[in-house]
């Protein structure tokens, strides 16, 4: 049997304990999941962290930081980095498992731009256009100014900006 990638774990015996994630492949490292609000995003840890955006069964957006505790193999920051990210698909995809097993209408996670930016997620309410990546958040009124933006602060090529996904909010 091969082992699976990811692997979600606790400890029953200790109060304090959060929910876990295993990275089993190389780099093998341990992160620590934790509930955030919208406004602790800024707060960038020390070491390499995911946020995975969910909107739950109820519809009301959930924020879950997954920030590696340790590492088991020597690796680069980049390259934990790149196996952090898919660890938000995996526990959004934990989660919507846990809602119907409880018998609810799975949630579903707030997508990524786009695969070439793994971690940038565009939100856009009617008035209001957000952009959350990996320990920042601006705001504008206009897509025009979020444009300028993520071209001018962020240096994503224009030819992205037309390809993404935007995250739809009422």
């Amino acid at each position: 049997m091969k082992t699976p990638k990811f692997l979600i774990c606790s400890d029953p015996l200790n109060d304090e304990s959060s929910e876990m994630i295993l990275h089993s492949h190389r780099p093998r490292y341990l992160a620590q999941v934790s509930p955030i609000t919208f406004a602790e995003i800024e707060e960038r840890p020390e070491k390499p962290f995911a946020d995975a955006l969910y909107v739950n069964s109820e519809g009301a957006m959930e924020i879950y930081r997954i920030a590696i505790v340790e590492t088991y193999d020597r690796a680069e920051e980049d390259d934990l980095l790149d196996e952090v990210f898919p660890a938000t698909d995996y526990f959004c995809k934990y989660l919507q498992l846990m809602e119907q097993e409880e018998g609810f209408t799975p949630g579903f996670p707030v997508k990524d731009f786009s695969p070439e930016l793994p971690g940038l997620k565009i939100l856009h309410a009617p008035d209001l256009w957000t952009v959350v990546y990996n320990g920042l958040v601006a705001e504008f009124g206009t897509e025009e100014e979020m444009d300028d933006f993520l071209e001018s602060d962020l240096n994503i090529e224009s030819e992205f900006l037309d390809k993404g996904v935007i995250n739809q909010f009422d």
